[in-house]
């Protein structure tokens, strides 16, 4: 995973991920490429509205480049609960 969140920043693409987030209607939260800081060896680093927060490489669901591409899914067929 931490190989793909890294071809996507370096290629100056963007993705959209969605995690598992227990406080989150739905339970999941999807976030932008944009956001990441960091990517390191078990998770990335993401900023959002001037916090920092981790989010773990296990509860990452899905990657998905902006022109709709998946990069990786593990749904097993479910759709994002978070709308883009």
């Amino acid at each position: 995973m931490r190989q793909i969140f890294n071809r996507v920043k370096w290629s100056g693409r963007r993705a959209y991920f969605w995690f598992i987030s227990r406080g989150s209607p739905g339970g999941e939260e999807v976030l932008s490429t944009d956001d990441v800081v960091e990517v390191g060896a078990n998770g990335v680093v993401v900023s959002v509205g001037g916090r920092e927060r981790y989010i773990p490489y296990h509860r990452i669901v899905e990657i998905r480049l902006e022109s709709g591409e998946v990069l990786l899914s593990r749904r097993g067929g479910r759709e994002p609960s978070g709308g883009l």
